[in-house]
């Protein structure tokens, strides 16, 4: 059972000025016991933000994951103040988790280390920003993942909901998000991959041009601006990982270790408020060298660009089994 979203990157401040979550991270339907990496980067978010001046706004968060973080620790994170101006506030943010070896010793393993900015806002000399690469209809009209599948149930598409075995993540995500699947996009037409082969309108294009949508809001409102910036750090990690995947008509169990190595998060204005509905759009960029580059930008209700995520992650072949070649698929 997930606690709520707002307990989920709770800190508490120590004696010696560093931080500790208030609860052990969620894993979101990682059948492993780690914890959901946007988890992780929500409570560093968190615990940055509370040293920041308050008239200060989150603009940069670039940084790297080290190592996972389990569900079964609390995390401790460590904020350091690298620069304050009267305009400008850094700080560099390491968290660490009391891990337990295999021979049962204690280990402090360092799970992420990132830079956060922070900056007053200015008046601006230009105001612009850039449109999704196609029209996606509102959320209202859009289906839920759940309504996707049953569309391909009643259509002979599929024989049983991938759901079931492999979806667990977007079953523990919608605890907290209220997400709608764009229909227009990749994802939408082949269930975010879990169908495999399944055609779309974009197979034509290079991988580098098909792009996914969705439209997502808290279920939970949350009226601190701290609280709202943890919360868009942990809702713009969810799925980019698998952005490469999925537009190439691929699912985790077609591949090896595919997880995040490093991230830029940027913030166009000053809160970005996701108790209302934001359009987000994903599309990978490179892939190569046992890596893949993706990127997420999200809109507001008004068509603003708001935010942008972008990840590189590993990506292994799968191992072969029984003397079987791996069944991953080239990029295509």
């Amino acid at each position: 059972m997930h606690p709520p979203l707002k307990e989920q990157f709770a800190v508490e401040k120590l004696a010696d000025g560093s931080f500790v979550s208030a609860v052990f991270p969620g894993n979101f339907g990682n059948i492993q016991s780690i914890a959901f990496g946007g988890s992780t980067l929500a409570v560093a978010v968190r615990a940055a933000y509370a040293t920041a001046p308050p008239d200060f706004s989150l603009y940069s968060v670039l940084g790297h994951f080290h190592g996972p973080a389990h569900t079964n620790a609390k995390l401790y994170v460590k904020v350091h103040h690298t620069r304050d101006t009267r305009t400008f506030a850094t700080r560099r943010v390491v968290v660490t988790q009391q891990q337990t070896r295999s021979n049962g010793s204690q280990m402090e393993r360092q799970c992420l280390e990132l830079m956060a900015d922070f900056h007053v806002a200015e008046p601006s000399v230009l105001t612009y920003s850039a449109r999704p690469t196609i029209a996606y209809k509102g959320p209202e009209q859009q289906p839920t993942l759940q309504d996707l599948v049953d569309k391909a149930l009643a259509a002979g598409k599929i024989k049983s909901s991938p759901l079931d075995k492999t979806g667990a993540m977007y079953v523990g995500l919608g605890i907290h998000l209220d997400s709608r699947t764009c229909a227009e996009g990749m994802s939408g037409q082949n269930m975010l991959g879990l169908i495999g082969p399944q055609p779309t309108d974009q197979d034509a294009l290079h991988v580098t041009e098909r792009v996914s949508g969705d439209w997502s809001r808290l279920r939970v409102p949350l009226d601190d601006r701290q609280d709202k910036a943890a919360a868009l750090a942990f809702m713009m990690d969810a799925g980019l990982t698998m952005t490469a995947l999925t537009h190439n008509h691929l699912w985790f169990h077609d591949v090896g270790p595919s997880v995040t190595t490093d991230f830029a998060l940027r913030l166009f204005v000053p809160e970005v408020d996701l108790n209302h509905w934001h359009l987000r759009e994903r599309k990978t960029v490179a892939g190569g060298a046992g890596r893949t580059y993706s990127e997420a930008r999200l809109w507001d209700e008004k068509g603003t660009l708001v935010a942008s995520m972008t990840q590189q992650c590993i990506l292994k072949p799968k191992k072969p089994s029984s003397g079987q070649p791996s069944s991953a698929k080239p990029s295509l």
